[in-house]
């Protein structure tokens, strides 16, 4: 049988009007399925607002919850523990030789075994800029002997931390343009004198131009996250 296919027959007219109506249903089927691959190789995962309610932000629950934070004691010969946002930076030298940087105040040498620090990007468009937080410790008789020196114009106070009676120190320093509000955490315990102490570092609004539009920090919302770090300080 010879096919003569340049000739309009009424099966020819049947298949093409078949066509006619299944080819939009495949290529819509097709498409989608096109889609769905491209999506799943292609595309950026997506953070919901949920998973990011408690995270990233001052003044959310994450930073008022010390049982999500991370903790530090990697050393037992540091004899403590402490715990911090996850989003800090820190430093352990639980090996590093004696030096007198291990509290403010002090030229008798101890070891600073841990630090933290906020960036300033924890309270933007203000003029916070920055804060640290350090532990440190020394069996040096000078500096166990002065440890609870109040020295003249700091304003005093005690508290318990995990079982362990502390003094708290206050002062403040000023110098260029920068303003620092220092708290210091004291005790004696097995012969030593155990320091913690964090510094909130803050420039003059003034010194900036307005255009800046720079708005004071919150001093009260660092201080809770500050203290709430030191409040999981823990011997060993």
């Amino acid at each position: 049988m010879k096919i003569e296919w340049n000739k309009v027959t009424w099966y020819s007219k049947l298949i093409a009007l078949a066509l006619f109506v299944a080819l939009p249903f495949i290529g819509f089927y097709y498409g989608v399925q096109y889609g769905k691959i491209a999506a799943s190789v292609g595309q950026t995962p997506v953070i919901s607002a949920a998973a990011t309610s408690t995270i990233g932000g001052t003044g959310t629950s994450y930073y008022s919850d010390p049982a999500e934070w991370q903790i530090d004691a990697n050393n037992t010969t540091a004899g403590f523990s402490i715990a911090y946002p996850l989003d800090f930076d820190t430093q352990d030298n639980y090996s590093a030789t004696p030096s007198t940087d291990w509290r403010l105040d002090t030229n008798a040498p101890g070891i600073k075994y841990f630090m933290l620090t906020v960036p300033r990007a924890f309270e933007p468009q203000t003029n916070f800029a920055g804060a640290t937080l350090t532990v440190g410790a020394s069996g040096n008789d000078a500096a166990v002997s002065d440890c609870m020196d109040l020295g003249e114009g700091v304003i005093t106070s005690t508290t318990t931390i995990n079982g362990t009676s502390f003094n708290v120190f206050m002062w403040f320093d000023e110098g260029a343009g920068n303003e620092y509000a220092i708290t210091s955490y004291r005790t004696l315990h097995a012969g030593k004198c155990y320091v913690i102490e964090y510094s909130l570092h803050s420039s003059q609004i003034g010194n900036y131009p307005t255009s800046y539009d720079l708005q004071p920090f919150s001093e009260q919302q660092i201080n809770s996250v500050m203290q709430n770090i030191v409040s999981t300080f823990k011997f060993m």
